[in-house]
C-alpha cells in the first residue's frame, strides 16, 4: 500500500501505450517516480518488494517510487497495457515526515492493485494523461497535473466504495448520470428498462440493491434536491420555471412532492432559508 497526497503538484516524466507481440518481463528496477500501469489486454504477474500481483484486464497496478519491482514470467504474448510516470510529491518522498507534517485529508492510502472494470473515468483519465503527455500545448503541465490529481479522486472513491458497500453497479451508475444530466425529463422505470434491455423489476431490483431504494425514488429524490438549490439560488424565479427545469408537470405536482419531502412547501422553504441567512451547500 502507497500514501498518496491529494491535490499536490505534479510531473509526469512519461507515459505511453505499450503492446507485447510475443510476451515480455516487466523490467527489474528502482525508479524514482510512481509507475501506474493500467492492463487493457491480456495478463500479467508482477512483483514489488517480494509480493506478488496479478493483473488481468482492466487492472491499475500502482507500484511506488523507490521500491524494487520486477517480473519473472513473460505476459502472454500480443498483451496491451498503458502507462505513465510521475514524480512523487514532497510528502511522499517520506511517508513517515509526510503523515507529520500534512493535513490528513490530503492523504490516502492507496492500494496498489485496483480492479477498476466497473469504474471507467480511471481508464478514461489515464487515457487523457497519456494524450496530453504527448500534446503540444502551452497548458501541457497544468492539464497533466490536474488529470492526474482527478484520477486519484476515481481511486479514492472507488476504494471508499469497495470499503463501504462493495462493488457498484455500472448500469445504476450510468443510469443515475442519465438522470443528473436530463433533470428536465421524468424517466419512467419501463422506458428506461427498455433503453437498457432489462425489465422494470430487475432495474428496480439493482437501484434497491446499489442505492436502496428503487428507481422512481432514486429519481424524485434527485429532481427534489435540485429543486431545493434552485430555490435557494433563484431565489425571485417563479416556481413555474422550477417545475419545467426539472420535469414536473406543473408547479402544482412539484408544490405536492416538495412538501411530501422536504415537510414544507416551496414558498415557506424559501422564506425559511432567507430568514435563516445561512449559505448551504
Amino acid at each position: 500500500m502507497l500514501l498518496m497526497e491529494k491535490m499536490a503538484h505534479r510531473q509526469i516524466t512519461g507515459a505511453n501505450y505499450i503492446t507485447s507481440i510475443n510476451g515480455m518481463v516487466h523490467p527489474d528496477r528502482v525508479l524514482s517516480e510512481h509507475d501506474f500501469l493500467y492492463m487493457l489486454e491480456g495478463d500479467w504477474e508482477i512483483m514489488e518488494d517480494g509480493s506478488v500481483y496479478e493483473m488481468h484486464r482492466d487492472d491499475l497496478l500502482i507500484l511506488g517510487a523507490g521500491r524494487h519491482h520486477y517480473g519473472e514470467k513473460l505476459c502472454n504474448p500480443g498483451n496491451r497495457h498503458m502507462y505513465f510516470h510521475v514524480l512523487p510529491s514532497p510528502a511522499e518522498k517520506s511517508e513517515k515526515n509526510g503523515m507529520e507534517k500534512m493535513e490528513p485529508s490530503t492523504l490516502f492510502p492507496c492500494h496498489t492493485l485496483l480492479h477498476c472494470r466497473h469504474n471507467p473515468h480511471i481508464r478514461m483519465y489515464f487515457e487523457e494523461i497519456i494524450s496530453a503527455f504527448w500534446s503540444d500545448s502551452p497548458e501541457k503541465l497544468c492539464r497533466l497535473s490536474l488529470l492526474f490529481n482527478l484520477l486519484l479522486c476515481e481511486i479514492a472513491e472507488l476504494q471508499a466504495a469497495a470499503g463501504d458497500k462493495g462493488p457498484s453497479d455500472p448500469l445504476v451508475e450510468e443510469i443515475c448520470r442519465q438522470i443528473q444530466s436530463n433533470p428536465q425529463r421524468f424517466y419512467t422505470a419501463g422506458e428506461m428498462a427498455e433503453a437498457h434491455f432489462i425489465c422494470a423489476r430487475t432495474l428496480n431490483n439493482r437501484f434497491q440493491k446499489a442505492c436502496l431504494k428503487t428507481f422512481y425514488a432514486y429519481q424524485m429524490e434527485t429532481k427534489l434536491e435540485m429543486v431545493r438549490y434552485f430555490l435557494i439560488h433563484q431565489p425571485d424565479a417563479p416556481l413555474h420555471e422550477a417545475a419545467v427545469n426539472f420535469g414536473f408537470y406543473d408547479e402544482f405536482h412539484l408544490s405536492k412532492a416538495f412538501k411530501k419531502h422536504f415537510k414544507m412547501s416551496p414558498s415557506r422553504y424559501r422564506k425559511y432559508h432567507a430568514s435563516c441567512n445561512v449559505q448551504t451547500y
